[in-house]
Order: C-alpha cells, then structure tokens, then sequence
C-alpha cells in the first residue's frame, strides 16, 4: 500500500470512528485554494525531479496512482459509499465524493440504510444529477443507488446567479460534492423523518394531501423557484430539505472565497432553514453546525439591541364602505429610538398585500383576487406609506395589538421577514390565502417548540378572526408572566377622518365651555361664523376662515382678565380643530382625485409599467442579489407607484362630473390653505403665549384614555364562528304552547353598537351566513317549526360630518341584506327576500352603544311553496333602538321591529306583515378559556289580509282579516 493510500485510510477510518473533521478537510482546502485548471496542492507536492521522469518512472508513478486510486476506493467502500464502473476510475469524482463526505459533521458521515452505490454514466445533465425521469433517474434500487451524470450547466435561474463566478471545472467539482451530501442528507431524512416534522414543513407551507380542499398531492405553499435551492426541491418537502442540505454544506464559496459576497452567501439568506436543519442534525446527536457568522446587510437593518417588540396592525373599516369590511393585517416592528434619530414616518412596516399592479377594479379584478391569480408578497415599507394610503386617502385608523414573543421569537421574526421579502411569494385567494394567513403563514416560521396557531376557518380566513385566533394563544413572553400572544394596545393610529370626527365634538365643548367667561357678543359672532365653518361649501368655508383671526382676537378680549389664560387655551383648541377637520376634507378629496385620475387612464386601456405579472417580476429581480438591492431604494409604496405612473400616462378628457370632483378638491385645498394661515396667524398673536406641546399631549392623552375605557368593557373577540343555543317556549296563533329549541351559527354576526377589540367598527352591522335553526322535541325526530338564513346583511349608522356632505344621503345610514326563510304555519312556506333601506337617526351616543334609528326602504321577495311560486315587493319600515347596560360593554336591551305591506303576483290584496323583537344581552364573564353571554329574547310575528291564507290561520270577527301569529320566548346562550 503506498503512503497517500494509508494516510487516506487512516483518516476515513478515524472520522468513522468519530474523528474531527479537520484532516479530512485538508485535501478540500487544498483544492479550494488551487487556481483554476490547477491541481489541488496535495496532488502538486512531489519531488522536482518527478516533474520530468523517463519511461520507467513513469511506468511505476502510473501503477502506484492507479494502485492509490483503487485504496481510496476500497477505504469509500468501508465508509459505506461504493463506487461502481466509471465512478471507480474518475480520479477527480474520487477526490470530490471524499471531499463531500469531509463536508459533512463526523457524525452523519456513517449514514443509515446499507452502502451508497454511486454510478457514473457518459450522458451529460444538467448539475450531473438526475431529474427523477426514467431517463434520467437520480435514485433507483429502492435509494441503494445514486446514479451520476457528466456534467452540463443547468438553466435554473436560482442556481446560475449563485455559481455565475465559478468557472465550469469548480461548478463541476462543487456539484459532485453536492450529490454526496445529498445522498448522505437522504439517508439520514429518510431514518429520521427530519423533512416531516413542524420545524421543517412549515417554512416553506408544505401541505400535505387533502390538508386542504383542492390540494391533491404534496406542495408547498411558497411557489417562487427563488425560494428553493434548486427547482428539484419544489417537488416535495424531502427534496426540499435534501437540496437545501447541499448548499449549506457545500455553498458556493468553499470553492472560491470570493464567489459570493457575505451578504449573498446562504448562511445570510436562509436564516430559518439553516437553523431548522441544524437543529435537527443537533437534535440527532450528530453534532453541531455552528453559528452564521457576521451578515452584514442584514445587521444593519435588523438592530437587534435596540429592537423593542412586535406589533399586529389591524386596517379597519371606514363604516362608510363595505368593501373594506373584513380589513387588512400588517404586522410593525418597533425599535427604540438609538443614536440615530428615525422620525415615525421612517418606522418600518411589513405589509402582507397582493400584488395586483394597476389592473382596473372591474369584474375581472374580483374573479382573479378569488381564484389565485395575483400573488401575496411581504413588503417592508414604512408608516409615512402606509399612514398616506390608509390614514389619509382611504381614511381607515388601524388599531394596534402587541404580540407577546420571547427573545429569540423576536429575532427569528426579523430573520423571517428579511426572507420572504425577497422570496415570500404565495398564490392570493381572497377567502383562505389573504394578509390573515400570510400573517400566520409569517409568525408560525419563529413560534419555539414547534408550536402553531391555525387559522380560524378551512374555506374563509378572516382577519378579525385570526385576531381570535391569536389572542386564545397563552404564552410566556420574554418579560416572564404568561398571557395571550396577542394583546390590544389601546392607542390606535387614527385616521384623519376618525380624528375629524373626534375634533368635530371637541370644538364644541369647547365653545360650550366659553359661553360663560366671554361677552355674550363676541360669542354670538364666533357662533355664527362657527356656523359657516359647517358649510358644504369650501368657498364659504375659505371666506369665513380668513374672518377667523379677528373673530378670535374679539372673543379673547372680551374675556374677564382672571380667566384670559383658560380662554385662550380654550380658544387654540377650537381653532386646531377645525383646522384638523379641514386637514380631513382635504385628505377625502385626494383620495377622489387618485381614484378619478385611474379612471381617466384606464378608460383608455393604456398599457402602463405596473401589471401585476410585470410587478411580481421586477421585484423579483430587484431581490435577487443582495449587492445590487443595498445600492439601490426599491419602490415598494403602490400608492407611489401608481401617482408616478399617473403623471405620465395619457388619459382621457375628464367627463362633466369628474371635472366637478376635481374643481371642488382645488377648491377644498384652498380653504385648507386658509384655514392654516389663520392659525398661523392667530399662533402669532393671541396665541403666542401657548404652549402648542402641552397642547399635544394632552389631546392624545385624552384620546387614550378613552380608548383605555372603551376596550377594558369591550368584548376581546370578533363576531366570527358564533354559535348560541337557545330554548324557549312558542305560542302560535291555534293550538297550545311548544317547546322550541333553536340553534344559531354565523360565520360572522356582528350587530350595530357591539363593543368588540377584534371586531368591526361598532357603527357597522355584518352578518355572513347568519342561520337559526328552530326545533320542536318530541318523541322520535324533532319537526322542524321554522328556519332562518341570512346570506350576507349590513348596516351602517355611520354619517358624514356636514361639511363633507354632497348630498342628503351623506346624512343617513343605510342597510341592506339577502335572507332565506321557512316556516310551516306559512301557506307558501319558503321565502327568499332582498331588502334595502335608508336609515335616519333619532338618537346616538359615543360608540353607538345607544341609538335610536328609523328605517324606510323596500323589499322584493319570491314566496313558494310545493307547487306554486309567487314574487311579491312591497315597502318597508323599521326601528332598531340599542340602550348600553352598566357593567361590560357587551350588555344592552336591544329593540327590533319592522312592518311591511307587500302585493303578492296574482293576488287582489295586500299581505300586512309585522314582527318585533325585545333582546336582553349580558356579559357573564369568562369560564377557563370561554366567554359566556346570556341572551333572554322575546318575539312576536304576525301576518294579516283580507283572505284565508291557510288552515291554521286564525280569522279575526271585526275584520273579517286572515292572520297568522306567533309568540315566542327564549333563553339563549353563547359560549366562546
């Protein structure tokens, strides 16, 4: 045996038996320091006179190389790894297959399931490895035999930019180590489950078949190739696991230093999959990998040291626009503030939006929003974005929720968010793939101990659910005390619309609060001029704001001198806000110019930059390398995006009620203008000696504290996956009284005035799939007495402020809903009913959690039973009345009742319906882990005309009216 033979032998054995991996690696660095076209140095230390031998020395140096050549064979072959045919005699896959195995910790070189047979063919493929086709199959013999194949480079985009500095003979070498590691990784996968488990599958969203409707075999949630290490890894969680083992055990620089940059190299791109897979080789007893060094992009921007928590934003809705009703999840990263001063529009913020460029809002955009056709991305973006498009055009506040995550947790969400912002891509599905399941999709990548939070519904995922969903979460955070994972921070961002609302009620306390310190005169003329500040119209809004400045001087001397100062505090606060109600008007204009400016652009069908295939692909290509991305700001606001694109693009004419629009906002922003150089000029003056600060603070104050009031009574969850049992007792028109039993479930019923953390604005009513289902016991199977199904309701008690007002509807709430019915006491038992309605309100207090409000619309209906159907329409008028019990926000005595006469198809008559019901609600508290809210109702139903409508209806001796009634008492109960 030559020397070289023994000292390979020596050390193979030794690191079989447990040896470092220091002398093994020697002959790789040897060959990684080598130049191109070079040999490795191990090879090249001969004696000078070797350099030119005769004939005979030649003979001998080629029978000791060959006779080298089959040792280290032979030692592979007791390492487990036999290499048959061609394999046994390509030196250079000899040096490559021990140089793989030297990659790997001692440990996991004595891998599991029999000896490794490597196969050498003369066909070429791409990276040397097979594709799993019977062409060329990578494993056969039941993963007894790895088949290998000369090398050819491959097409995958991931896999070029990585290597694009290697030269084909160091892409060779590099991939022949790969394929060891990957058969050794297969090995120890397939003994040890590793690509099965939480840790693992999660990071990229495997499913598993039927995990999911409409998933029929193993896929991943992720569909970028950019987020795999090579396209094989796309089939299935195993390859995942295996390929991505390839290059973090073999990356790319151990061939060439300088091959990547440290920012670009894998251990700086894959945080969570290289501590996933290191703390499953860990976890095995097969050693430890180490920690990933130094990062330097990703330091930088994650500040670590100075990272404070974690919060989940929640976009509300307006109340005014039911499109925005389920609202949109963000989740905000909050740093304490270090030497480097960052003002609150430079915060940053992770967005969880689809990427749907600037496609029209017709039709088509709905259909592609719910079949997958736009893709769900992470967009770091800061709040001064975010605070334009919500805050101000689309004039949503966003309540904020603090997540409860240890240490670790909060440095693996930084990890994971740096990740998928530039590989995260997921197919958006707007019931079941949205920012709700992204946001579980993000946060269930960093929970420890494999925990995981499951989304609130398998065919609708809701954002407020999800709220739910986190907040039933009990954890230990990183301050100690365990409590929910998510909890509400009762500050909300508040949006300019929203604060109008609040300055709106200010200012006139405010002016309530002068009428006893000031002359009775000069409060006349600020109330009059008050008045006109109230004007739809912003030009008379403009007038009266240049009047404001001496108005306000005349009121502030005619206060008495002891009381100067509390006037003149009084007085600033007036005037800030109005100028903050003003700040709101002119904000809703620009939300209408943008809108009518998209218009004017795509009536025309212009191709403009920014579809959402062409978004997704140059983004895409920003990320895809880290040197390139450090040099260069992406655009990432789409709001910006879209006035950028706008400020180019033809467009069409205005039409004539466009061009109002765009007048009025010219004219809006005038009386903003005004309205500023007023309080400038009053900040000046009278009010030089306030302190605008003190001002500040105390308005915000004032604001958290009600807040802080408000959700200490309000209930924690959602309206979401509700279910109350009830039983009771019917009266009908004929007969005796009955038990009833009846069953309620919602997808989502959420009534007018709910205090709710997670839920919608209590000045909005939303009920999905909203069923009763009322049975009668008895002996046998119970007999169904009536069922009710809401498919989609709302109602609206919110209203503009009157300068915001266009027209008399601006003034009223609204409602409308769909509704499916059954009763047997009924001649024509089933109904489907549409029905819509104005909404005046009589009587409101704050938050809605008492109001009085009156109802005028109409209805359309289709009555049918066994074999007759009958449209009907008619009008119809109602009353809700909400009155707040002390104690929890939860408890009320709530009044419904409505009237309809309706004309059936067919009939000489009117049908006369009428029904009220009288519902108590009270909060008792929590059980463990559930909520439990009582219910006791009362109800009434009653229908009359001038004809017998069934056997069962009742005829009435003074009328001469054919009526059906019913009364009902129940008790119900929610539990959640």
């Amino acid at each position: 045996m030559s020397l070289r033979a023994a000292w390979l032998l020596g050390l193979l054995l030794a690191s079989t038996a447990g040896a470092q991996p220091e002398a093994v690696r020697e002959p790789a660095e040897a060959a990684r320091t080598a130049k191109p076209g070079e040999a490795p140095s191990h090879e090249r230390n001969t004696p000078l006179g070797a350099l030119v031998p005769g004939s005979s020395e030649r003979q001998a140096l080629g029978d000791a190389a060959t006779e080298s050549l089959r040792e280290r064979v032979r030692i592979l072959k007791r390492a487990g790894v036999v290499l048959s045919g061609a394999a046994a005699d390509d030196g250079g896959l000899v040096s490559e297959v021990e140089a793989g195995l030297a990659s790997l910790p001692p440990a996991m070189r004595r891998f599991p399931g029999g000896p490794l047979e490597l196969v050498l063919h003369p066909e070429s493929a791409p990276l040397g490895m097979g594709d799993g086709t019977e062409a060329r199959p990578d494993w056969t013999e039941e993963g007894a035999r790895l088949h290998l194949y000369r090398y050819a480079p491959s097409a995958e985009r991931r896999v070029t930019l990585r290597m694009s500095r290697l030269t084909d003979v160091e892409s060779e070498r590099l991939w022949r180590r790969r394929a060891v590691v990957h058969a050794v990784v297969r090995r120890w996968d397939e003994a040890r489950a590793w690509s099965q488990t939480v840790r693992w599958r999660r990071l990229s969203g495997w499913l598993q078949p039927l995990e999911r409707p409409l998933v029929w075999k193993e896929e991943a949630r992720l569909h970028f190739a950019g987020a795999f290490s090579r396209a094989r890894g796309q089939q299935s969680a195993s390859l995942d696991l295996v390929t991505f083992a390839e290059e973090l055990f073999v990356p790319v620089e151990s061939l060439r230093a300088d091959a990547l940059s440290d920012d670009e190299q894998v251990r700086c791109q894959e945080f969570s999959k290289s501590r996933a897979l290191a703390e499953l080789v860990e976890s095995s007893g097969l050693g430890a990998l180490g920690g990933r060094g130094a990062c330097p992009a990703f330091d930088a921007w994650a500040e670590k040291d100075l990272l404070s928590h974690f919060e989940v934003l929640l976009v509300a809705a307006t109340g005014r626009q039911p499109e925005s009703l389920f609202g949109h999840l963000l989740l905000r990263p909050v740093w304490r503030e270090g030497a480097q001063v960052r003002g609150p529009s430079f915060e940053r913020v992770v967005q969880l939006v689809a990427l749907t460029g600037m496609e029209s809002r017709g039709l088509d955009y709905v259909v592609k929003g719910m079949t997958g056709a736009y893709d769900t991305v992470f967009l770091t973006g800061t709040m001064g974005d975010l605070t334009h498009e919500a805050l101000e055009l689309e004039q949503r506040t966003i309540r904020r929720f603090h997540l409860r995550l240890t240490r670790g947790e909060e440095e693996r969400m930084l990890e994971r968010v740096w990740e998928l912002e530039r590989r995260g891509y997921m197919g958006y599905y707007f019931f079941t793939d949205n920012c709700a399941s992204a946001l579980l999709f993000l946060l269930n990548g960093v929970l420890e101990q494999e925990r995981q939070v499951r989304p609130p519904g398998v065919l609708w995922v809701l954002p407020t659910a999800t709220l739910d969903a986190l907040a039933k979460v009990e954890v230990v955070g990183k301050d100690g005390p365990a409590g929910p994972l998510l909890e509400l921070i009762p500050d909300a961002f508040e949006s300019t619309g929203e604060r109008a609302v609040r300055a709106d009620t200010a200012r006139r306390e405010a002016l309530d609060a002068l009428s006893v310190h000031v002359g009775a005169r000069e409060l006349s003329g600020l109330l009059r001029l008050h008045e006109r500040l109230q004007s739809p119209d912003p030009d008379a809004r403009r007038e009266a704001y240049g009047e404001l400045p001496e108005t306000v001087t005349q009121v502030f001397a005619s206060a008495r001198p002891a009381r100067r100062s509390e006037v003149r505090d009084t007085l600033h606060a007036y005037v800030a806000h109005l100028v903050r109600v003003e700040r709101a008007a002119v904000d809703r204009m620009d939300g209408e110019k943008l809108a009518i400016e998209r218009l004017r652009l795509l009536a025309l069908r212009t191709p403009v930059e920014g579809d959402a295939a062409a978004g997704v692909r140059e983004r895409q290509r920003i990320f895809e390398r880290e040197d390139v991305l450090q040099r260069k700001l992406a655009v990432l606001d789409r709001t910006a995006m879209l006035e950028e694109s706008l400020a180019t693009a033809p467009r069409r004419p205005p039409s004539p009620e466009e061009l109002k629009r765009l007048v009025l906002a010219e004219r809006t922003e005038a009386a903003f203008v005004q309205a500023t150089e007023a309080q400038g000029a009053l900040s000046d003056g009278v009010f030089a000696e306030v302190d605008a600060v003190a001002f500040l603070g105390k308005d915000h104050r004032r604001k958290v504290d009600a807040e802080t009031r408000w959700a200490a009574a309000a209930l924690r969850e959602s309206g979401a996956a509700r279910t109350v049992v009830s039983v009771g007792v019917d009266f009908p028109g004929t007969g005796v009284a009955r038990p009833v039993v009846s069953v309620r479930t919602a997808g989502m019923a959420e009534a007018l005035g709910d205090a709710r953390q997670h839920g919608f604005q209590p000045s909005s009513e939303l009920r999905v799939l909203d069923g009763e289902l009322s049975l009668e016991p008895r002996w046998g199977a119970p007999r169904v007495v009536s069922t009710d199904m809401t498919l989609v309701g709302y109602r609206t008690l919110q209203r503009e402020l009157p300068q915001f007002r266009d027209s008399a509807w601006d003034s009223l709430g609204w409602g409308a809903e769909a509704r499916v019915t059954s009763d047997a006491e009924r001649p024509l038992p089933y109904r489907a009913t549409v029905q819509a309605e104005a909404l005046v309100i009589v009587d409101e207090g704050a938050r809605f959690s008492r109001f009085t409000a009156v109802g005028v619309g109409g209805l359309a209906r289709m009555n049918w039973g066994e074999s007759m159907m009958r449209p009907a329409a008619g009008p119809r008028l109602s009353l809700a009345h909400r009155t707040g019990l002390p104690g929890s926000g939860a408890n009320a005595v709530r009044v419904e009742a409505a009237y309809s006469p309706t004309w059936r198809l067919g009939d000489t008559h009117l049908t006369h319906e009428a029904g009220a019901s009288l519902q108590v609600e009270w909060w008792l508290g929590r059980a463990g882990p559930f909520g439990v809210l009582l219910t006791p109702r009362a109800q009434v139903r009653w229908e009359g005309s001038y004809a017998r409508l069934s056997p069962h209806a009742s005829l009435n001796p003074s009328t001469g009216w054919s009526v059906v009634a019913e009364r009902r008492l129940a008790l119900g109960l929610e539990m959640r």
